[in-house]
């Protein structure tokens, strides 16, 4: 049909948006884009609603094409985006025409890549959000023949072109410099405070959207190991019995039985989420007032470019 896209290539792909909330006593956990920042501004810079739902590629290459002209944003980690071998760029928007083949390869320097459309992609909703939860099976996940019909009128798949400044992309490469705020667990971890902003942990291959598992240093010597097991927020940074620190990112369980010493702010929870295998990881403790401010700061540039591409496109903010 025409107002579809065909995915041509896709390894490890899906359909993510905000999250889905308040289901966690049911057993669902929050799941969404694992950088919630590169999402919404992909949104913005289109003019969508931020909710709007995109294609997160992580790791591997990508490839879609349309049957339409559409107007795309390419944000999150550094790639190659190509349309039929012409090199386009991300942070922006662009046209795709018609029948040409956007490719995503060679990410590097990040994880994880956002693709976004002018109108959005039309998927189901389930209890109210999009996100693919891999845990359970539910929401899109990309395969090589699938297709995705777009949202909307095909007129409204064009858009004025937009840009992210340069000095406001996010800089993602190892070492990573994340901020935290102390856990629920901190005073038994007084001993280990120093020590745990010094280390420079090492990313473990065995990490995913769940769980972030941290190495080549541990923390011995505290006590108590466990806990009786509790809800838990996506960023809490637990510490197994053999001292392991593991962050947990938005796919994860809503309780645990381990012993958290700190918590990721809001905001660089989206870094934690483009950090990859062998990446070096640094903490540093910060207020929770200092990360509320952060993450309202930037919350509202988002807004800010949402505003403006609405102006410029001339769109209601009561578009569907």
């Amino acid at each position: 049909m025409s107002d579809e896209l065909l995915i041509l290539e896709s390894n490890i792909a899906s359909i993510q948006d905000i999250g889905r909330y308040g289901l966690e006593n049911y057993g669902f956990s929050i799941n969404g884009a694992l950088d919630q920042f590169a999402y919404k501004i992909s949104n913005a810079l289109l003019g969508n609603p931020l909710e709007t739902p995109a294609i997160e590629v992580t790791a591997f290459n990508f490839a879609l094409k349309s049957h339409v002209d559409i107007s795309v944003c390419v944000t999150g980690a550094q790639a190659i985006v190509e349309a039929d071998n012409e090199v386009m760029p991300q942070w922006e928007t662009f046209i795709l025409k018609k029948e040409k083949k956007l490719r995503i390869s060679k990410i590097h320097s990040g994880m994880r890549v956002y693709i976004n459309i002018a109108g959005g992609v039309n998927v189901p909703l389930i209890h109210g959000s999009a996100s693919y939860d891999s845990m359970i099976g539910i929401g899109t996940k990309l395969t090589k023949g699938d297709t995705l019909s777009l949202n909307g009128s095909l007129t409204n798949c064009i858009r004025n072109k937009m840009r992210m400044p340069k000095d406001d992309i996010p800089g993602y490469q190892s070492p990573w410099k994340i901020n935290v705020c102390p856990g629920p667990d901190v005073a038994i971890f007084k001993k280990h405070i120093k020590f745990f902003e010094e280390a420079k942990f090492r990313v473990s291959l065995e990490s995913d959207n769940i769980g972030i598992r941290l190495e080549k240093y541990r923390l011995t010597k505290f006590s108590p190991q466990q806990n009786l097991s509790r809800g838990i927020i996506p960023g809490a940074i637990e510490i197994t019995p053999h001292g392991q620190p593991i962050i947990l990112h938005r796919g994860r369980g809503g309780t645990i039985g381990y012993p958290v010493i700190a918590c990721i702010s809001s905001a660089d929870l989206d870094l934690a989420g483009q950090v990859r295998p062998h990446d070096t990881v640094r903490f540093t403790f910060i207020s929770t007032d200092k990360a509320i401010e952060i993450y309202r700061k930037r919350e509202k540039y988002i807004q800010q470019i949402l505003d403006k591409s609405l102006e410029l496109n001339d769109i209601s903010t009561k578009e569907e």
